[in-house]
């Protein structure tokens, strides 16, 4: 059944909410495809697999989760994120490129063995004020102007930017909020599926009731919590706590011990 008061607030949903993005690229390789070329400038570019909030890393090392991930037929990897935000990025972007190649080459699989990798961000605003439609970084010897061929590239998209060309009508796109005023059938056709269709808008419906109940169980949650440490620097021990919060004393005791407080059992 259409929750109306969602419904209203899917209508309003553009490519750059992260919220309506995930389920629109999750379900349409032809949206993917035409992202993956657009961005990267590879017209020929075939997408052998993709998700979405893919988490990677390494052991005993900080995870990533990628908005976007997409493999290549060639093996080539892409990191494609949609950023609100100019937090960090080229730190992030480095990061994110980072743990992308260290997943491309198997053991004792020599270096030349590297693919292609590519972490792009897809920027609301211009993340230079320059008006150009994007900017690349590679590797660059500043005293003798050569590029280090790495096969790795990080990319900036611009948001705001509105040429005559693939890029500019893309960034139009991402910022329609009705399908209808998009450029590529690509886009219009997944976007529709979710504002118009009714088996579409109700899964997207269900989607935020979801959302909607984590959020309210995370934030009982987190009260508890602050209520057990208030607690416990009281003075209250661990059974006591699991009396007045509702918790059994193994759960009081294992969160304490993952808090690294002074726990004394």
């Amino acid at each position: 059944m259409i929750n109306n008061q969602y419904y209203e607030m899917i209508l309003r949903f553009t490519l750059f909410s992260d919220f309506f993005m995930y389920p629109v690229f999750s379900r349409s390789k032809p949206a993917i495809t035409l992202l993956a070329r657009i961005l990267t400038g590879k017209p020929d570019l075939v997408v052998k697999r993709w998700g979405m909030e893919v988490k990677k890393g390494l052991p005993f090392f900080r995870h990533v989760r990628y908005d976007l991930f997409v493999e290549d037929m060639e093996g080539n990897l892409y990191n494609f994120e949609i950023e609100n935000g100019r937090r960090a990025l080229g730190q992030r972007a480095l990061f994110n490129l980072s743990v992308l190649v260290s997943h491309m080459v198997k053991p004792n699989e020599p270096f030349r063995a590297l693919n292609e990798s590519w972490v792009v961000f897809l920027t609301r605003k211009d993340f230079l004020k320059q008006n150009e439609p994007f900017y690349t970084y590679e590797w660059f010897d500043r005293k003798w102007k050569r590029i280090l061929h790495t096969k790795a590239h990080i990319r900036f998209v611009n948001g705001e930017y509105r040429g005559d060309d693939a890029i500019g009508k893309l960034m139009h796109d991402f910022h329609c909020t009705n399908p209808d005023d998009m450029f590529y059938d690509e886009l219009r056709e997944a976007v529709s599926y979710f504002k118009k269709e009714p088996e579409g808008v109700n899964a997207m419906c269900e989607i935020m009731r979801e959302f909607e109940r984590k959020s309210k169980n995370e934030g009982r949650a987190q009260e508890r919590e602050a209520i057990m440490r208030k607690l416990y620097a009281k003075g209250m021990d661990c059974p006591t706590i699991a009396e007045v919060t509702g918790q059994t004393v193994s759960k009081v005791e294992t969160f304490f011990k993952k808090q690294s407080l002074n726990y004394k059992g």
